[in-house]
């Protein structure tokens, strides 16, 4: 990725009906960069990327793509494209005058037309297929068509509205890495607006979580997954167990709480919570550890396995603490963990260092 800045956006806001729908958004994208639009549905995701296509004027703010105001450029003026969730394929067409579509409403000359024909349809692994019709093409082939259409006419940033949502689970990891590859070779930005964090945490250099028309946190994948920054964004992001509770007091970098089941937990914190102020302690699963009750231990508590199960190399363990809550633990093979039974007793815990206290 470069440094310089391809897109930015400028305190952008956007209403419907006095709804608002995105709240003074700010944001910088660089070169070569893979950025997701993370969130859950209704969050401003789809929003401001029409905001940024041109589909859409903001309130307030501005748009800028290499320095110069495109707030209010027509969608076809801006050197911006992008793949629609529907792929939006002609069904008349064969691949390659899909493709080719763009160029010739444009009035490209023809050899320059065949020419980048030919080299997207490499670049998408379609170069046998050209002659077909769409619905001779599986959907991830019609999936390669809708991207090579957009990225044809070479646009410093490419927008991708769901790319994946219509493909099943195989094959929508597969092409994860295929557009992660694409995008490498190609050198163009890309942005995805996604709900699954799958998608997001594989495929993006880095991430925007978004909320409630707002941004909570921008950071890489692993940022984001081991320091989040807000409850929504912790529980989000993967999959984490909650402690709610009250600040009783410091200790280096974090706090220590006491739970509203009455245990005392200690972990990094990045606020500075007054003595007695809510907060919840967020613990991913992989980071809980368990141990017989008589081994000594701290930062947990006593429960009992409800469940243990085995599932694509890992053991999955619930365990229902003295006070009622169920917490999820995780582990690979080789880590103790399979050697718990569904009823045995045991003492759920963890480093502070591993977990997260953040603001209620």
């Amino acid at each position: 990725m470069s440094g310089a800045s391809l897109l930015r956006l400028e305190r952008i806001t956007k209403s419907y009906g006095g709804t608002p729908a995105v709240q003074d958004i700010s944001l910088d994208i660089p070169t070569n960069e893979f950025f997701a639009l993370l969130g859950p549905s209704g969050c401003g995701k789809t929003t401001l990327m029409r905001l940024i296509a041109g589909f859409e004027t903001p309130d307030t703010g501005r748009i800028l793509l290499e320095g110069i105001d495109i707030t209010h450029l027509p969608p076809h003026l801006r050197p911006v494209n992008m793949m629609f969730q529907s792929y939006a394929l002609f069904p008349h067409m064969s691949v390659e005058q899909n493709i080719a579509f763009g160029l010739k409403q444009e009035g490209c000359a023809r050899t320059e037309i065949a020419a980048r024909v030919a080299d997207m349809l490499r670049l998408v692994q379609m170069t046998d297929l050209g002659k077909r019709r769409p619905d001779q093409l599986s959907g991830g082939q019609r999936q390669r068509v809708a991207l090579a259409r957009a990225l044809i006419k070479r646009p410093k940033l490419l927008l991708l509205d769901e790319p994946l949502a219509a493909l099943d689970r195989k094959l929508r990891h597969e092409t994860q890495f295929e557009l992660i590859q694409v995008q490498r070779e190609t050198g163009t930005s890309f942005m995805v607006v996604t709900h699954d964090q799958d998608e997001a945490m594989v495929m993006a250099h880095r991430m925007a979580v978004m909320r409630a028309g707002a941004i909570d946190q921008i950071g890489s994948p692993r940022e984001v997954y081991e320091e989040p920054q807000t409850h929504h964004v912790a529980g989000f992001v993967g999959e984490t167990n909650f402690f709610d509770g009250r600040v009783v007091q410091y200790m280096p970098g974090g706090v220590e709480i006491e739970t509203t089941k009455g245990l005392r937990l200690e972990a990094l914190c990045r606020h500075h919570p007054a003595i007695g102020a809510r907060v919840t302690i967020s613990v991913r699963p992989e980071n809980l550890r368990l141990s017989s009750p008589g081994v000594f231990s701290n930062n947990g508590g006593i429960g009992e396995i409800i469940d243990h199960v085995f599932r694509e190399g890992l053991s999955s363990v619930r365990v229902r603490l003295e006070g009622g809550d169920v917490v999820h633990v995780r582990q690979g093979q080789g880590e103790g963990v399979q050697d718990w039974v569904r009823g045995a007793r045991v003492f759920v815990s963890f480093a502070p260092e591993r977990a997260r206290a953040l603001l209620v």
